[in-house]
C-alpha cells in the first residue's frame, strides 16, 4: 500500500519541520480513522466540505503535537495553498476526487495567488470513491504533467514515483520553478512539450501554451500582403523542414502548419502553395539558369532583406521561437551567420539543392526571376 503521509526529505530539519511533519501525520491518522463505517457519507462529500475537515482536523490534533492551532488558517481559493501555517512557511493544498482513484486535475502552474510567506506546500489529497482514504505529501512529488482547462493546470497523481513528476521530466526542480515569472514558465514548459514530441518524431505543438494574441481563429488566405509577408519571413527563418525538396517532402510544412495555428491563430487550406506557386525561378541576376531553381530558393532570396533585418534585431517573439525550433548550435550575437550555415547544410543534405551555391548567392544578395 502506497505510503499515506511522505514527509519532506529536509537537511539538517529544525523543530518547526519536525512539528508540521508531526502535526500532518497526526491529522491524517486521524482523518483516516474516521472514515470507518462512512463510506457512504464521505462519497458524498464537496470539496469545500473537504477543506474543511482537513482544516478542522488539524485544529483538533495540533494540541496533541504542541502546534498552536491559531497558527492553522483556511483560507480555501482565495489564496494558494488553500491552508497556512502561520511562522512555520508551510502551507497545506487540499484536494478531492470522488473517483475511486488517486489522479486529479490541480492548481494553475502560474500560482498567481501563492501566498508569499509560504515557501514549501503539502499535497493533502481525498480519494473519496470507493472506500474513503486521505493521503499527504509534498506538493511537487505529486504533480505528473501540465493539461490545460481554462489555463495550464497540474495534473495530480499521489501515487507517482517521486523522479517522475513534472519538474523531474523538466529537468528542473519545483522551488526554481515556482520562482519564475509567468512567461518564463509557459516558455520552460513549452520548450519541453516541443521537445519531447521531436523526440518521439511527433508532429505537435502545445497550441494553449503559443503566442496566440487573437481568440478567433482566421484563415491566412485572408491577410494582406504585408502580413503575409512578415509571416512567411519569419518561416524562412524558423524551419528548414521547408527546404525539404529531395527528403522528407511529405512533411516539410506540419511543423510551420502548427507554429502557424498557435502562433497566430491561422487557418492555411493551401499550404503548399505559400512556397510553391509560380514556378520555378529561371534567372538569377538577369542571367539565366541552366536548371531552374526551386521555387522556395528564389522565395529565400528574395526576401533575404527581410530576413537579414529580423537576425539583426530580433524581436521577443522570433528569439522565443528560434529557441524552440533551431536544432543546430547558434551564435546569439550573430544569428544570420548562424541561419546561413544552417541553410547550407540543408542545401547539401538534399540532392536537388547541394549543387546550389546558396551561400554565395546570398552573400551577393542575388535576385531571383520566374
Amino acid at each position: 500500500m502506497e505510503q499515506r503521509f511522505v514527509s519532506f526529505n529536509v537537511e539538517g530539519m529544525n523543530h518547526v519541520d519536525n512539528l508540521v511533519s508531526s502535526l500532518l501525520g497526526s491529522s491524517l491518522t486521524y482523518m483516516n480513522e474516521k472514515t470507518n463505517g462512512k463510506t457512504e457519507f464521505y462519497n458524498k462529500m464537496k470539496p469545500s466540505e473537504v477543506e474543511q475537515l482537513s482544516y478542522d482536523s488539524m485544529v483538533e490534533v495540533a494540541p496533541s503535537v504542541d502546534f498552536p492551532k491559531e497558527r492553522i488558517e483556511l483560507i480555501s481559493g482565495h489564496v494558494f495553498p488553500d491552508i497556512l501555517l502561520h511562522e512555520t512557511k508551510y502551507g497545506v493544498e487540499i484536494k478531492s476526487t470522488q473517483k475511486d482513484s488517486w489522479t486529479s486535475t490541480g492548481s494553475s502552474i502560474v500560482e498567481s495567488t501563492r501566498d508569499a510567506d509560504t515557501e514549501r506546500v503539502y499535497m493533502l489529497f481525498a480519494k473519496l470513491g470507493g472506500t474513503p482514504e486521505f493521503r499527504c505529501k509534498p506538493y511537487q512529488q505529486c504533480l505528473s504533467n501540465i493539461a490545460v482547462t481554462h489555463a495550464p493546470r497540474y495534473l495530480i497523481d499521489m501515487e507517482l514515483d517521486e523522479k517522475n513528476n513534472i519538474f523531474s521530466l523538466m529537468k528542473t526542480n519545483y522551488d526554481e520553478f515556482r520562482q519564475l515569472n509567468e512567461a518564463d514558465k509557459i516558455s520552460q514548459v513549452r520548450q519541453y512539450y516541443i521537445e519531447k514530441a521531436k523526440a518521439k518524431g511527433k508532429y505537435e505543438m502545445p497550441w494553449w501554451m503559443g503566442g496566440t494574441t487573437n481568440v478567433n481563429l482566421s484563415f491566412y488566405a485572408d491577410l494582406d500582403i504585408e502580413e503575409k509577408r512578415e509571416i512567411e519571413t519569419r518561416a524562412l527563418i524558423l524551419f528548414e523542414s521547408l527546404f525539404n525538396v529531395s527528403k522528407d517532402r511529405q512533411n516539410k510544412y506540419k511543423t510551420f502548419s502548427l507554429w502557424l495555428c498557435t502562433n497566430y491563430s491561422l487557418l492555411c487550406t493551401n499550404m503548399r502553395d505559400l512556397f510553391t506557386a509560380g514556378g520555378s525561378y529561371h534567372y538569377i541576376n538577369g542571367q539565366k539558369l541552366e536548371h531552374p531553381y526551386p521555387h522556395i530558393v528564389g522565395d529565400l532570396l528574395n526576401s533575404l532583406p527581410r530576413i537579414k533585418k529580423m537576425l539583426k534585431d530580433p524581436d521577443y517573439m522570433l528569439m522565443k521561437s528560434i529557441e524552440e525550433f533551431w536544432d543546430s548550435k547558434y551564435d546569439r550575437n550573430n544569428l544570420l551567420s548562424s541561419w546561413v550555415n544552417m541553410i547550407e547544410d540543408k542545401f547539401k543534405s538534399q540532392a536537388e539543392l547541394k549543387d546550389i551555391p546558396i551561400r554565395e548567392l546570398i552573400e551577393m544578395e542575388a535576385i531571383a526571376q520566374i
